[in-house]
């Protein structure tokens, strides 16, 4: 690949493609500015004890749009990674759920992340909708400078910008920040940069890249950062295949990107290093290829990129296409509209495939839709990349095909804008028909498989009344029926009516004051609770009458259970089965929960005689008579009850407790067992030894002793030597890039005076 030379004309600084993407952002996230929440938090009123709630919510029918993670992990993360922050401490253990376990390890806690800082200022709740807005608004940006600096036009590059800001991927998973906002929008600048220090060697931008690189791997999500790897190395080869080995040399070309990656991954050693410990302690497994390819986009569902609502939409609560056997396969695994203008600019621009800026979004396109087939190519990288067995939801890497259809369509777009004189009509007419058909065959399917309907109806004339639009806007444009500017403004409108009529609505936006209030049950339970454990079991299975996963950590009661994609496995193993089902519950009559040390339990079920009714306001909560203490001490020889431990200090990180040991015995403490913990006693350190299988234990002679746990992992301590050495060598290279570009000023100035 040439690099593109600067144009020979003068060019003028534009800013109102700037405004539009900063704007768009904005406009897309408008409820925002009204004080309203980015978050589905009106699912907290279907559950206890807020569900009793409902009626200080009169607007309140049904939920909004159900979606259960970002309420039960991205709020609670959050909330405590924010006031952990402002008490003045990196929350690295988390003790209000799984019986413990790591926190800052569960990589999508992004407690390291740089721009989540910002939650700080805007407080957990609110901080969502800002976060949404600035990393579309960065997405977009940077997306707009990468197809700049390849040369495209303004309206080219506005165009690209707002398909990666609003396409289907992004606007479905925007309120799931570490996959669509928080890693996939680094992507676009990652590729600036790489392109600009491809151009200026001694810049600033190697840094930068190294930065962007560093961010994403900090944004929380392992897969989606495998993708967007992938598509930076793509992106490197065809620089050098292209031609770029020529004016830079392969090595000079290469360097400039192995030497980013790697400090980029430097500076995420804080970070990685914890998680992949904790991945190896987890109930993570591999389930095989074919599990694997078991969540791969099926080809029925192509249909999609031409009508997003064909199977329903959960918004409208008619959503069908979650059957067998792609149970996997919800709403939001197959989202991958980006259009129908697009699309179509998209096809136009493989006019050009000799380009290798062409090269690179078909081929990144066609790779993703490969792998999220289950090709042969998925399996290729299934067995020979490291990790990738453990990555789950396969059609996820439909992202990367979202990004190439983003910059196909620029290129198309550029390609129009650029021409002077009138095209034959082959090109539009043969796309109009591909189109048409593409349409026909979407409404044959639709009358076969669910006969008249009035919602597809709807869908389908919507579809082909963007057809009519886009062919008509791109036919004109051929033809020289209207100028570039007009046919730049025309794009944009048909583009932004189409993505924010699919997804402007998609996204709940509701009362802050639904977000886990405070009710007399929860007021309660932190009354009573004290060290003791917590639980809430559902009623019947698939309902929503129970304490949300996770929801304890909030009140700052210690549950047993939890939702997370990475947990200690010994600890989840022992409270959900061998299984490491996180559906599953211990009957209130099962001894575990004895053993588990709950006291309280919140639940509509049926309890055993060894539970009793404790209060009965919002919701049941029954107090265990035989709860062991989550603390104490037994004797060697097993022949005493055991006695409870006394707590000193019951902190995040740090546990100090006084116990009595009659007899030669061991303190058992019923937190999870995990490396990093170190213990104490009387001052003197001690192993921290297994006890049944997922508890930590001292051993202890006879008479009072003080015994002090602490968790203070070696993996956090390397990792963030490691970072701080990466970012002291970014500011040395960066220091050095700057006087060497002054000195060669200087000598320019020097030279023409």
């Amino acid at each position: 690949m040439s690099i593109v030379p600067e144009r020979s004309h003068k060019t003028t600084r534009c800013w109102w493609p700037v405004l539009v993407i900063v704007g768009a952002a904005c406009a897309f996230c408008w409820p925002v500015f009204l004080g309203r929440i980015m978050l589905p938090a009106d699912m907290c009123l279907l559950m206890l004890p807020w569900r009793a709630l409902q009626s200080q919510f009169p607007d309140f029918h049904r939920v909004y749009n159900p979606m259960l993670d970002p309420i039960q992990q991205y709020l609670p993360w959050r909330i405590y990674a924010v006031e952990s922050l402002r008490a003045g401490f990196i929350p690295l253990w988390n003790p209000y759920a799984f019986c413990g376990t790591p926190f800052l390890a569960n990589l999508q806690s992004t407690v390291l992340y740089p721009p989540n800082l910002l939650f700080l200022l805007t407080g957990a709740r609110h901080g969502f909708g800002v976060s949404a807005i600035l990393h579309l608004a960065l997405g977009g940006l940077s997306m707009y400078a990468f197809l700049r600096t390849l040369g495209l036009r303004r309206g080219a590059g506005l165009l690209g910008a707002l398909v990666l800001m609003f396409n289907g991927f992004t606007v479905t998973w925007l309120e799931y920040p570490t996959l669509s906002l928080w890693v996939f929008m680094w992507l676009p600048a990652i590729l600036l940069c790489y392109e600009r220090a491809l151009r200026e060697p001694r810049s600033l931008w190697t840094v930068g890249c190294a930065l962007a690189l560093g961010m994403q791997f900090l944004g929380g999500h392992l897969q989606v950062s495998a993708y967007v790897v992938m598509a930076f190395l793509l992106y490197v080869v065809v620089r050098i295949i292209g031609g770029v080995a020529r004016e830079r040399g392969r090595a000079g070309a290469a360097a400039l990107a192995v030497i980013p990656l790697v400090l980029g991954l430097a500076l995420a050693a804080c970070q990685i290093l914890p998680t992949l410990e904790l991945a190896q302690h987890s109930g993570r497994v591999s389930h095989g290829a074919g599990a694997a390819v078991g969540t791969a986009f099926p080809l029925s569902r192509s249909i999609l990129y031409l009508m997003p609502n064909f199977f329903g939409n959960p918004l409208h609560y008619n959503y069908w296409g979650n059957y067998e056997p792609y149970q996997a396969l919800n709403f939001f695994e197959t989202a991958c509209y980006v259009g129908i203008l697009p699309l179509l600019l998209a096809a136009w621009a493989l006019r050009h495939w000799r380009k290798p800026e062409v090269w690179f979004f078909g081929g990144l396109t066609l790779f993703a839709v490969l792998a999220a087939i289950g090709s042969p190519l998925y399996l290729l990288v299934y067995y020979v990349v490291p990790g990738f067995r453990e990555l789950a939801g396969l059609a996820r890497v439909l992202c990367l095909a979202c990004f190439g259809l983003a910059g196909l369509a620029a290129f198309g777009l550029d390609d129009l804008l650029r021409r002077e004189s009138p095209s034959s009509a082959r090109c539009p007419i043969v796309c109009a028909f591909v189109f048409g058909v593409a349409g026909l065959l979407a409404a044959a399917l639709v009358w076969r498989l669910v006969g008249f309907d009035g919602y597809l109806l709807l869908q389908l004339l919507a579809l082909l009344a963007l057809l009519a639009a886009s062919v008509a806007v791109v036919a004109l444009r051929a033809r020289m029926r209207v100028g570039a500017r007009a046919f730049a403004l025309l794009s944009v409108a048909v583009l932004v009516l189409d993505l924010f009529g699919f997804g402007m609505r998609f996204n709940p936006f509701v009362d802050v004051r639904m977000t886990y209030p405070d009710t007399e049950s929860t007021r309660w339970l932190q009354e009573h609770a004290g060290h003791a454990r917590v639980a809430s079991l559902v009623s019947r299975p698939m309902s929503l009458d129970w304490m949300a996963h996770n929801s304890a950590m909030i009140f700052g009661l210690r549950d047993i259970h939890g939702s997370d994609s990475l947990r200690v496995r010994r600890s989840f193993e022992l409270v959900s089965g061998p299984n490491l089902d996180q559906a599953n519950y211990p009957e209130p009559d099962s001894p575990l929960l004895d053993r588990l040390g709950v006291k309280y339990l919140m639940t509509r079920r049926s309890v055993g005689d060894g539970w009793t009714l404790a209060t009965d306001v919002e919701a049941p909560i029954y107090e265990n008579l035989e709860a062991y203490p989550r603390a104490y001490v037994v004797a060697e020889d097993g022949g005493k009850h055991p006695a409870a431990a006394r707590f000193e200090r019951d902190e995040p990180d740090r546990v100090v407790l006084t116990a009595q040991a009659d007899s030669p015995g061991a303190l058992v403490l019923t937190d999870s067992y995990y490396p990093g913990w170190r213990a104490w006693v009387d001052g003197k350190p001690v192993p921290i030894e297994l006890a049944d299988d997922a508890f930590r234990a001292v051993g202890l002679p006879p008479g009072e002793h003080t015994v002090e746990m602490r968790y203070d992992p070696a993996s956090f301590r390397v990792g963030m030597f490691v970072s701080l050495l990466a970012a002291a060598l970014l500011a040395a290279l960066a220091a050095a890039s700057y006087l060497a570009r002054r000195s060669t000023s200087a000598e320019a100035t020097a030279s023409r005076s």
